[in-house]
């Protein structure tokens, strides 16, 4: 790389390398942002404004209540272990109750976590996936289940609720909006007390949302999370002494917990596993595990409501102090009408009773159904793998072929770029392929420009270390202050850059490959998710530098020990 009979093609090569890594780094931004949009705007294929008929109208008709009236208790960001350790009200009554530890759907978020627990409706189901989900969402909850059949409701919580579940404020509800440092539990404890006293509801809906904000503000392991976890536990002593009754249950559930510095989103599991308390008339004493879209379907059979539409679980039997098969008939029989809505969603046509309840019953041919779906999807997007892998060997052949030594010196460099990021995202930085990297959702931008930032200077120092190694391959090096040399020098840079954009497109074709570009019909497995969004920023970023790289190159070649000494 330098002499006059290749200088020409040299510069050819830098300037074809130069513009390939900008078009990169546009294309990698652009579809980040696609990619970004799909999740957050998902509009899930399983509901609809009105539920299909079959959804609605389940035979057999619900059983008569097991309870008159059910308490449902969400406690925003509540981590398990410290249910356990810093609230005694909640231990106690662990003693009379179905102790239940329950597994959060991802994301592990709050919009979409509260639409799980009052719909029975999973983030890839009711379309809710994020905390930026905007307007009404489909899924009937239980409030309107309740309603639809005659029962009395009371809703206690955020203002959030208006939006999210079209709740209006009226009788029977009171909405407030979210704590800014102060404490909010105490007051929407009163509120459910005051408007119980003028309303025999059957159904009441509480939300707290203060140990939320203490893990987002202090972390999850701080003393001062477990002050106010001990705070709420206070409020829901006075909650259960005041509604306490023959025929009253309380089930008290999270909707996530925090990472011990603070945040949620992820699958960490002091994020995905949050206590269950089902205490009172209806209950059975013990323990055992669920998933959070079993508690609608649970409070349905105790109160002798149909599931809501799109519950796609069902009920804890472990929960429920009763051996008839009675009670849990219109369970079992949405449950058979949803995962036939669901077959034929993914399939296009919906199975018959006998297909379904064939091999390993509904689950299990559901299961069959998207693993065929993804399966041949995935099939139809091989072609998009290879052309990732041809194009990455390609761009590195090229490299290689107009030198050898400028292919050894980037892949050393790519090594070094590695080294670094990783460094620094899983050393310096301590996080993970994970939502709950970033505290809060405010945070999100300022993490990617980081993240942005940090690949920026990754990739200078591996097109330094680069140039670095570059003279070392030739006996009698010369820099780029001599003509014939600058060339080669400046087409280092792209060359180095090349290399690291190729072995990042080969992540970002895989997760393609997998997945789509576009969320259909399922949402793509979130932790690699994460990664390939982190990999479409460090191409945003990489690809960009090659603007600057080049001076690096010139730089470093310039006043290399090794062309000094030889020059002299």
């Amino acid at each position: 790389m330098g002499t006059n009979r290749t200088r020409w093609p040299l510069w050819v090569s830098f300037t074809l390398g130069t513009l390939a890594c900008l078009a990169v780094s546009y294309a990698a931004y652009t579809l980040a942002g696609y990619s970004w949009a799909q999740v957050v705007d998902y509009r899930s294929p399983f509901v609809s404004a009105a539920p299909p008929p079959g959804l609605v109208s389940v035979e057999p008709t619900p059983a008569a209540p097991l309870v008159r009236r059910v308490v449902l208790v969400i406690v925003d960001g509540l981590r398990e272990d410290v249910s356990r350790s810093s609230m005694p009200t909640l231990d106690t009554l662990r003693t009379y109750a179905s102790d239940i530890s329950l597994t959060v759907p991802q994301p592990s978020l709050s919009f979409p976590n509260w639409t799980t627990i009052l719909t029975g409706a999973p983030p890839e189901i009711s379309g809710v996936t994020t905390n930026w989900h905007s307007g009404r969402e489909l899924a009937p909850t239980l409030i309107e289940t309740a309603k639809a059949a005659g029962d009395k409701v009371i809703v206690v919580g955020p203002t959030d609720f208006m939006g999210l579940f079209g709740i209006k404020p009226g009788p029977g509800v009171s909405l407030r909006p979210w704590p800014k440092g102060g404490y909010l539990s105490s007051r929407l404890v009163d509120d459910t007390l005051r408007l119980s006293k003028v309303s025999s509801a059957n159904l009441i809906v509480v939300h707290l949302p203060d140990v939320d904000e203490a893990g987002h503000e202090h972390g999850g392991g701080s003393a001062a999370y477990r002050d106010v976890a001990s705070k709420v536990d206070a409020d829901i002593g006075r909650l259960v002494a005041g509604l306490e009754g023959a025929s009253t249950t309380f089930v008290i559930v999270a909707d996530h917990g925090h990472t011990a510095t603070g945040g949620h989103g992820g699958w960490e599991p002091e994020v995905l596993h949050v206590p269950g308390v089902f205490v009172g008339s209806g209950v059975k004493l013990g323990k055992g595990t669920g998933t959070l879209d079993q508690v609608a379907p649970t409070v349905s059979v105790l109160l002798g409501l149909a599931p809501p539409a799109y519950a796609d679980s069902q009920a804890l039997r472990s929960v429920v102090a009763t051996s008839d098969e009675a009670v849990f008939g219109s369970d079992v029989a949405h449950h058979l009408a949803f995962e036939a809505h669901y077959i034929g969603v993914v399939r296009g046509i919906e199975p018959a009773r006998e297909q379904l309840l064939s091999g390993g019953g509904p689950d299990a041919n559901a299961a069959s159904a998207k693993a065929d779906r993804l399966g041949a999807e995935r099939s139809e997007r091989l072609p998009l793998l290879l052309f990732a892998c041809a194009a990455a060997l390609l761009a590195v052949g090229v490299i290689g072929v107009a030198s050898w030594r400028a292919l050894v010196s980037a892949l050393v460099g790519t090594v070094a770029y590695y080294a670094i990021y990783e460094l620094l995202f899983f050393v310096v930085h301590r996080y993970r392929w994970s939502l709950s990297a970033f505290n809060s959702e405010t945070y999100v931008k300022i993490f990617m420009n980081w993240r942005l930032g940090e690949a920026a200077f990754a990739a200078l120092a591996g097109v330094a270390v680069a140039t670095l190694v570059y003279p070392f391959l030739r006996s009698e090096p010369k820099g780029p202050g001599e003509a014939a040399y600058l060339a080669g020098y400046l087409s280092l840079a792209p060359a180095t850059l090349l290399v690291v954009l190729a072995t990042l497109g080969l992540q970002v074709g895989w997760f393609l490959w997998q997945w789509g570009a576009a969320v259909v019909w399922t949402l793509p497995d979130l932790m690699w998710g994460f990664k390939y969004d982190l990999d479409l920023a460090q191409m945003t970023a990489v690809g960009a530098v090659a603007l600057l790289a080049p001076l690096v190159t010139y730089l470093l070649g310039r006043y290399h020990p090794r062309v000094r000494r030889a020059s002299h």
